[in-house]
């Protein structure tokens, strides 16, 4: 055959495979922004020296729906060539024939001969069964046919010289996404009035993100909605429960199920495929090549072939390297189906778990001494942010095999993440409950006493203090033999009696704690030790309240060093350390009339925590800037100290934190809704609300000082009696009869601070009265 016209006649040699049509229409359909895909592929085809182009990509991602859509395109073209599409996805593994029935051969040889230099775009699609046995044929038929052009599409490529591969990639998804249009054009017409009001367009939105942007899947995610509806959807996906419904009645049967889909041209994976497979479902997000050597319980060249031959088989997603190594993931379809075989095999499956769990566990004690070295950015964060659902997957799994110490240990190690993330108060129970369960075989002591420490933290950042008081005195029961432990139990007590507003108590035992600490050689716990105690003095009035912390900055080393006996302690990275103790100065000089200074030091905390900070030390850089800007007089750029402030609270919110300032903030807030258009605080608030760290932290270095209208607090003559400026300042307001409330607003600070600095202030003038502080202040002015 050397031309071709008109209709030629085709009767097909391999039962099953469907006849087509010369120069027939290509089914068509909705591309779901796969513009710039089809825009290449059509490129392609249209080049004269590209004969062999394959699409690759994982099960349902749509490699023919954009094979049709290219076919379809390059039909309008004057002088295009006739297509011929071909259905291979019947076709026996066998049977290579099949391909070349439809040309009226029985061999690649025949078709040649049939074709001769006649053009021709042959479309084999879904080329999966018979990719291996008509490989050599093709390329062979390809060198004898120059005016030929063959598209296919396979799981598998080729691998033959002349393919040109051209990887499918899954859908984009978010808000507006063409993954969230597809599963709105696959609602019936009454299901979609059910998605309205933004909770059910996040459902959404979640769905299609688990579902990885497959389209198929998301499709049998949105028939399925009509009987259950989005949550329960999502619910099922959470729990790798969902396998989609009956769909509609010419749906190919390999697209019936997740189950059909996957086991369709099952062929193509070998033995050492599917065991590999099966130990790779036990992950929910991300894996790197040690995690599959972990799981997999082999050699890292091992390891390596597996995942190779995985990717080629388009079973696989790769990602971007992170911190230089690749990361791999199955899609949620393909992790259903191999998870369920997986369970076949219960021995199998434990093992995966256990291996599972034991690899997440080393890999919080890596995240926490890259944490503690502090030179790897807020990598360690992304990285725990992704892998979340395994983590949590890891320590249920290590809950439920009653290994509670390596269970404590991974939590105490990711403490920070957990709290960054919102998992903070499950983390706490779950330590709380751990413990509980050790009481017929305690833990050490060690261990059971920071992991109580981890609670208390956790509760003074979410604002509870019986919480974190009972956890404090189980803590200290834990560490009576331990001193080194023992004074860290007392630091934290103390940071709670500053939380509680019990002064004089916190002061001195936080003395006591920071010389005992020091003695050890515990620069970290020392550090913020001397934090606790510099904002106690500050709250009590004392003179020498900034001391503390400046040798806490001095002394504060570049690295903090792991202890060797518990390298899952204390991962916080130095720089954040560093800018919580230059938060707290700045607090401190606030306190005591120095605007200026704690401006500066409060935009070196902020450019600290640009690339390290969490929720929690933002949010109180944020808050601290905007007391700060306002303190110095009327500001002339309101706008800018609400729009921080909006921030912080924004992000307190997220996370369930609490602040420290909350009078200030109140009376900050009182003042802003005077000076600011309602309006405007409006839409701050709502623009807020996903705001990132880094964009809050960019907008506090915005905000600029504002310019005086009053002589600065810290040029004030010293009061008598050795009253500090500010002690002297809140004296002079009570003199002049104003309530603390009053004094409090007038200054931009807590009622609860000129309570502290009128009770120092009383002590210093030996006064017993408000009355005689009126009297003292008016003969120190004569």
């Amino acid at each position: 055959m050397t031309a071709v016209e008109g209709e030629p006649e085709i009767r097909p040699v391999v039962p099953g495979v469907r006849p087509v049509r010369w120069g027939g229409e290509a089914r068509t359909g909705v591309l779901y922004g796969r513009e710039a895909e089809l825009s290449v592929l059509t490129g392609l085809l249209e080049h004269a020296r590209e004969q062999l182009i394959t699409l690759t990509g994982p099960a349902g991602v749509g490699k023919s729906r954009l094979a049709e859509a290219a076919v379809a395109a390059l039909a309008g073209v004057p002088g295009a060539p006739p297509h011929l599409w071909v259905d291979l996805a019947e076709a026996r593994a066998d049977a290579g024939e099949a391909a070349w029935a439809p040309l009226g051969a029985g061999t690649a040889r025949e078709a040649a001969a049939r074709l001769g230099d006649a053009g021709l775009l042959l479309v084999l699609d879904d080329c999966d069964p018979v990719a291996r046995t008509i490989a050599l044929d093709l390329a062979a038929l390809l060198r004898a046919c120059p005016r030929l052009k063959v598209l296919v599409t396979s799981r598998v490529s080729l691998d033959i010289q002349a393919e040109r591969i051209l990887p499918v990639d899954p859908l984009p998804t978010g808000a507006g996404s063409p993954a969230e249009a597809v599963f709105t054009d696959r609602l019936r017409a009454a299901d979609r009035v059910g998605l309205r009001g933004p909770q059910v367009r996040s459902t959404v939105t979640d769905i299609c993100r688990q579902l990885d942007g497959i389209p198929l899947a998301i499709e049998m995610a949105a028939e399925a909605v009509g009987t259950q509806g989005p949550y329960a959807v999502l619910e099922q996906l959470a729990r790798d429960e969902f396998t989609g419904r009956r769909r509609v009645r010419d749906t190919p049967d390999r697209h019936r199920s997740i189950e059909g889909t996957l086991a369709w041209a099952s062929h193509v994976i070998g033995s050492e495929d599917r065991e590999l497979l099966r130990a790779l479902a036990v992950f929910h997000g991300p894996v790197p090549v040690s995690a599959v050597r972990h799981v997999a319980g082999t050699s890292r060249a091992a390891a390596l072939a597996g995942i190779e031959s995985l990717l080629h088989k388009s079973l696989l997603l790769s990602r971007a390297e992170r911190g230089g190594e690749p990361e791999y993931r199955l899609t949620h379809m393909a992790r259903y189906h191999y998870r369920k075989e997986l369970a076949a095999d219960p021995a199998a499956l434990h093992l995966a778990l256990d291996r599972h769990a034991g690899y997440h566990a080393s890999y919080a004690l890596s995240v926490a001494a890259g944490l503690r070295c502090g030179d790897q950015g807020d990598q360690p964060l992304a990285e725990v942010r992704d892998r979340l659902p395994d983590l949590i997957a890891a320590t249920r799994r290590l809950r439920d095999r009653g290994d509670h110490a390596r269970l404590l240990r991974l939590l105490i190690a990711l403490e920070g993440p957990l709290l960054g993330h919102g998992l903070a108060p499950e983390a706490a129970d779950q330590i709380e409950q751990s413990i509980a369960a050790t009481t017929v075989v305690p833990l050490d002591g060690r261990l059971t006493a920071e992991a109580l420490m981890t609670v208390a933290r956790t509760a003074l950042a979410r604002g509870e203090h019986q919480r974190a008081r009972r956890a404090l005195d189980r803590a200290a029961g834990a560490a009576r033999e331990l001193p080194a432990v023992r004074a860290r139990v007392a630091s934290l007590t103390g940071e709670m009696l500053r939380h509680l507003g019990e002064m004089t108590e916190a002061c001195a035992l936080l003395d006591r704690a920071t010389g005992e600490l020091d003695a050890v050689g515990d620069a970290r716990a020392a550090a913020l030790a001397r934090r606790s105690l510099s904002l106690v003095r500050a709250d009590l009035g004392a003179p020498d309240s900034e001391e503390p912390l400046l040798r806490a900055l001095d002394e504060l080393p570049s690295v903090l060093p792991a202890d060797p006996a518990a390298p899952w302690l204390d991962p916080e990275p130095p720089a954040v350390l560093r800018a919580r103790l230059l938060t707290a100065l700045a607090r401190v000089r606030r306190a005591r009339g120095r605007a200026p200074e704690a401006y500066e030091d409060i935009r070196a905390a902020t450019r600290i925590l640009m690339d390290t900070g969490g929720p929690g030390p933002v949010a109180d850089a944020l808050e601290a800037m905007a007391l700060i800007a306002s303190d110095t007089g009327p500001a002339d750029r309101p706008h800018a100290v609400a729009r921080v402030l909006s921030h912080a609270e924004a992000l307190r919110r997220r996370h369930g934190l609490v602040s420290e300032e909350g009078p200030a903030l109140g009376l900050l807030n009182t003042r802003l809704r005077e000076t600011v258009d309602a309006s405007l605080l409006r839409r701050l608030r709502l623009a807020s609300q996903d705001i990132s760290l880094r964009d809050a932290l960019v907008a506090g270095l915005f905000v600029p000082p504002q310019p005086r209208t009053e002589p600065p607090a810290a040029g004030l003559r010293s009061g008598p009696a050795g009253l500090t400026p500010r002690q002297h300042q809140i004296a002079l307001l009570v003199a002049e009869g104003l309530t603390n409330r009053q004094a409090a607003g007038k200054l931009g600070i807590s009622e609860w601070t000129v309570a502290n600095h009128l009770r120092v202030v009383m002590q210093k003038l030996q006064c017993t009265s408000r009355v005689h502080v009126v009297r003292a202040v008016q003969q120190a002015d004569r």
